[in-house]
């Protein structure tokens, strides 16, 4: 686990008494303003950038008629802004943390604005969405309803909170020695003398090594969520006991392919009556989101065939 890294989660750790600590009325106003400056600690950019992008946001929902023409103007404005600062930081040497999540959640926002799904937030119910600090590095790219929803039902619990902590203990055991374990493996592979079988068995532990990292800080974060008596969306359920891959992407960084499905694969096929199309957008869509690069966008295509196939 990296430096930063530890940082964040130390942090997020501090946030949980304060959660409880802080009245009532305020408590959440008090974690985004620590979530804030945790996060300035590390990357002033990136707090700059959040709070910009929330802006922008608020700005885009320009009055209470979602189909007004202005609206309509600094919507489309503000999802290009979007897609261009997702490929400026892959390609910046700043440090930006938890940007493509962010982002993500800002379009959220939005969409469901513009379809009715959502009132008008103000700048501060987003701000307050944005900065929770748990979500802010690596997700799960929860939900603004759900996330107020929980916020006003919010009671201390013990058996949730205890919960809570055993889930976060499993999170952060997982994250810690799944590295390390790979490492170690990984020294053992080197001995192999066919480049084949050791460049497959190395393909497939890095595959176990992102998923007990990725779902390692995913139940960390809900884990520390639950603790302050939050329930966050779940992110990873059993992805290798998919029996193909359209059940794989269910079950693997489903918080992300539920958005994707929302925001992209609906909308698009809708309007073009193709379940192929949707799904070819939504993986290339997908894929620049890690990345925007001749790899993922070659991996999109390799998975928009596999999900075709299986259908």
């Amino acid at each position: 686990m990296s430096s930063d890294a530890l940082f964040l989660v130390l942090c997020s750790m501090i946030a949980v008494p304060l959660s409880w600590a802080i009245p009532r009325s305020t408590t959440w106003h008090g974690i985004a303003v620590w979530s804030a400056f945790s996060l300035f600690i590390l990357s002033p950019v990136s707090v700059a950038w959040l709070i910009s992008a929330t802006a922008v946001t608020s700005a885009a929902m320009w009055s209470g008629d979602r189909f007004d023409r202005r609206n309509a103007v600094a919507l489309t404005a503000g999802l290009g802004l979007f897609a261009a600062l997702l490929v400026f930081r892959q390609s910046s040497t700043f440090l930006f943390i938890g940007a493509a999540y962010f982002t993500l959640r800002n379009i959220h926002v939005l969409l469901d604005w513009w379809m009715g799904k959502l009132s008008r937030p103000g700048i501060g119910r987003l701000l307050r969405y944005q900065f929770f600090l748990p979500v802010l590095a690596i997700g799960p790219i929860h939900r603004i309803q759900n996330f107020e929803r929980e916020c006003e039902r919010r009671r201390f619990d013990f058996q949730q909170f205890y919960s809570g902590a055993e889930r976060a203990l499993l999170g952060l055991a997982l994250a810690v020695t799944a590295g390390f374990a790979a490492d170690r493996i990984g020294k053992l592979l080197t001995r192999s003398q066919i480049d084949f079988w050791h460049d497959w068995m190395h393909s497939g532990l890095n595959w176990i090594e992102l998923y007990l990292t990725f779902s390692g800080f995913s139940s960390l974060a809900i884990g520390l969520a639950l603790m302050m008596g939050i329930r966050l969306e779940e992110n990873f359920n059993r992805p290798f006991l998919a029996v193909n891959l359209v059940e794989f992407w269910t079950r693997w960084h489903i918080t992300l392919s539920m958005w994707c499905r929302d925001y992209v694969f609906d909308p698009i096929t809708a309007v073009t009556r193709s379940p192929v199309v949707g799904v070819t957008l939504t993986m290339i869509v997908m894929g620049l989101w890690h990345e925007a690069s001749l790899y993922y966008l070659l991996w999109a295509v390799w998975q928009m065939a596999g999900i075709v196939g299986s259908r």
